[in-house]
């Protein structure tokens, strides 16, 4: 549905001047959504700065932005994998553009928003450990492990924590990520080629959305939510961590497990290892 039709409210500009610039950038913008822009781009230089980056898309997603959200999602699962870094990037741009101009205005309720940058994050993750995992896949460090199992995580998973969770991001949030893989799917004696490529591939997911690069980056992402996260790897055994809460947990991070679900990878190993701690 178009945009225009369901703007409810509208921003003040603080710096009139900045946010007339910005209602020139998209010369298409009439009415309503160019007294947003105005509004949007004289109260916030982040939102200015992402309509000056991602003018031409925003064109097209203003007439359906729902659509045009799916459509970014879509593109992004079916894209390259060596050029993950930057779609990721771009993405988040769009995502956060599109999201903050109907927060603003009114289109979405505070739920859609912060559902919508949830699935981003949820989608972000699924692609860098895809990516970190595929590389581990071609080099030969997963045993028993074929391609068509790297789409469901080849039995590592991605609990989201925190806001991400709970499906509350917020423009600004970090991510809390617990990384765990079914140790159960893999010969005994390939358990520690398999645990250290699981390792390497957790680090490879944190670059892929964590490094500061020309066009920013996707999430600050961290890992210490993880059974005694000073001594232990970055990405450990299920049986490991479940014997760790039963003997050594302590409230606060038995309780950090109340918004926990599986995110990326493996759903359904992520989803009996949380039955289990419950």
């Amino acid at each position: 549905m178009d945009f225009s039709t369901r703007i409810t409210r509208l921003p003040s500009a603080f710096e009139a001047e900045r946010g007339a610039e910005t209602a020139l950038l998209i010369p298409q913008a009439e009415g309503d959504v160019a007294k947003l822009l105005a509004g949007a781009g004289g109260c916030s230089p982040y939102l200015r700065s992402l309509v000056e980056k991602e003018a031409d898309w925003l064109v097209s997603a203003l007439n359906d932005p729902e659509a045009a959200l799916d459509k970014q999602f879509t593109e992004l699962q079916n894209g390259a994998t060596t050029m993950l870094s930057f779609a990721l990037r771009q993405a988040k741009r769009r995502v956060a553009l599109i999201t903050g101009l109907a927060d603003l205005a009114g289109v979405w309720p505070l739920e859609t928003v912060t559902a919508i940058l949830t699935e981003f994050a949820d989608v972000s993750c699924a692609l860098a450990l895809r990516a970190g995992l595929e590389g581990e896949w071609r080099r030969g460090k997963l045993p028993g492990v074929t391609e068509d199992d790297l789409a469901s995580g080849a039995g590592m998973v991605v609990l989201a924590m925190g806001k991400m969770g709970a499906q509350e991001l917020n423009y600004s949030s970090d991510i809390d990520l617990i990384c765990l893989f079914d140790e159960t799917r893999f010969e005994r004696d390939d358990y520690p080629e398999v645990r250290a490529a699981f390792v390497r591939a957790t680090k490879r997911m944190v670059a892929v959305l964590s490094e500061v690069s020309s066009e920013g980056y996707v999430f600050r992402t961290d890992l210490r939510l993880r059974p005694d996260s000073g001594v232990t790897p970055v990405c450990m055994s299920m049986a490991g961590a479940e014997n760790y809460y039963e003997s050594q947990g302590r409230t606060w991070e038995r309780a950090a497990y109340i918004k926990a679900r599986p995110a990326a990878g493996d759903l359904a190993a992520g989803g009996r290892f949380l039955q289990n701690l419950r």
